[in-house]
């Protein structure tokens, strides 16, 4: 009688029951993934979190980057780096060097952007203390090095670039995510971004606690770190015809891409991510009241697919951002990811002549050599990465920070009494 009845039930309700178990499964799921995150580290308690450790805390952050949010980490690192050009004093050192090029030169612009990824990506995902970030932090620190002697980079202007690596991460996890993040992981990425400023002889003297004995934990260094960006905003963002230039630039190369019908919805939707503080200082356009619709409509249905829809990320699908070692025969990374322009990378048949290609060129996208022969491709070295000027400069400076940080401890705890 029961297996009768059963079979008497439509396959309408048995498509009801087959959904809702899926979405049981795919929320519970990821929720148990973040559980099993707070098991392992046990830092149940505030208190607890004093302790740390950077290899600990690298751990957390990698998960963060790799597994459970790896399209917003990458996009924030970006749209971070993108925020500081509201700044006059950095957009106007921007132009005056020329790595942007003239307006309308996507090329030099993606250049520069595919420096930046490969010096934040090693520095930030490779393990501390790994050859790989201590050649990226010493590379940046010798970049920047000039300018700091110069007084062209002031203290303020590196804090705050470093402030919103870390901030605008937590920002829009919070903002565009599934969930939002734990204390234990924001307490995970302060703690490494603490490391990495001090790296970069950053220094924090203009937090209150600095002159008090230092923080109880990384959630004390990131609330006064979050109130001194946000006072420094206060005081130095506003508008500059160098803001525009270089904002222009990046906005061209985000939206190169797009088919000529969507560069408007696209502008406005970048608009929108930038906030109207942002759009003066850039002296953008305000965008359309729809682009704030369809940006919303499109993080709504978002958030609901990956929270009920769509299982976590194992760990062999994680997000790889480089690969593990160079070529033997050369010394040389292969880039594993690139924007519009193959810098650093082998464009495979796929990218000549795959779907995405193809659809792109339908539909009015810009056309791209990828068979031009100056992109690198046959891989960085990361000390040499930078401007072609720099290529083959600096080994004494990096070679002294390379010696520095190779005497740090990567298991270190940067607070608490076991960093004491």
């Amino acid at each position: 009688m029961a297996i009768a009845a059963l079979g008497a039930v439509g396959w309408q309700a048995w498509a009801v029951v087959g959904l809702s178990t899926y979405i049981f499964l795919c929320s519970s799921t990821r929720h148990y993934q973040r559980r099993a995150m707070e098991r392992r580290f046990g830092f149940k308690t505030r208190t607890t979190l004093a302790n740390m450790t950077l290899k600990e805390a690298y751990a957390i952050q990698t998960w963060l980057a790799e597994q459970e949010f790896p399209s917003v980490f990458s996009a924030s690192i970006f749209f971070a780096l993108f925020k500081t050009y509201g700044i006059p004093s950095i957009s106007k050192l921007l132009v005056a060097t020329g790595q942007f090029g003239k307006p309308g030169d996507v090329r030099a612009m993606s250049k520069r952007v595919a420096d930046t990824s490969v010096l934040l990506t090693n520095m930030i995902v490779r393990p501390p203390g790994s050859k790989q970030a201590m050649e990226a932090v010493a590379r940046t620190n010798y970049l920047h090095s000039s300018y700091r002697r110069a007084g062209k980079i002031s203290d303020d202007d590196m804090l705050y670039t470093l402030s919103l690596f870390v901030l605008e991460a937590i920002r829009w996890t919070d903002k565009y995510e599934w969930r939002r993040l734990t204390d234990m992981e924001r307490c995970a990425m302060a703690t490494c971004f603490k490391v990495w400023g001090e790296d970069m002889e950053i220094p924090y003297s203009r937090l209150p606690s600095y002159q008090q004995g230092g923080w109880a934990d990384g959630l004390a260094w990131l609330e006064e770190l979050d109130a001194w960006s946000r006072q420094y905003e206060e005081r130095y963002l506003a508008p500059s015809s160098d803001n525009a230039q270089v904002a222009g630039a990046t906005m061209d190369f985000i939206l190169c891409r797009l088919p000529w019908g969507f560069k408007s919805i696209g502008q406005g939707i970048v608009s929108v991510i930038l906030g109207p503080r942002l759009q003066d200082a850039m002296k953008l356009p305000s965008p359309p009241s729809h682009s704030k619709t369809i940006f919303s409509l499109l993080i709504s249905a978002r958030k609901l697919a990956l929270r009920y829809a769509v299982p976590p990320r194992p760990y062999f699908l994680r997000r790889i951002y480089n690969v593990d070692d160079p070529d033997p025969s050369t010394g040389r990374y292969q880039a594993v990811t690139w924007r519009v322009y193959p810098w650093y990378a082998r464009p495979s048949f796929r990218d000549r002549w795959g779907p995405g290609a193809w659809l792109a060129w339908i539909m009015g996208g810009e056309y791209v050599d990828l068979t031009a022969k100056d992109y690198v491709t046959e891989g960085y070295m990361i000390r040499e990465v930078g401007p072609v000027s720099q290529i083959g400069k600096g080994e004494k400076d990096m070679n002294a920070t390379v010696e520095k940080l190779t005497k740090a401890d990567p298991a270190r705890c940067p607070f608490g009494l076991l960093g004491s």
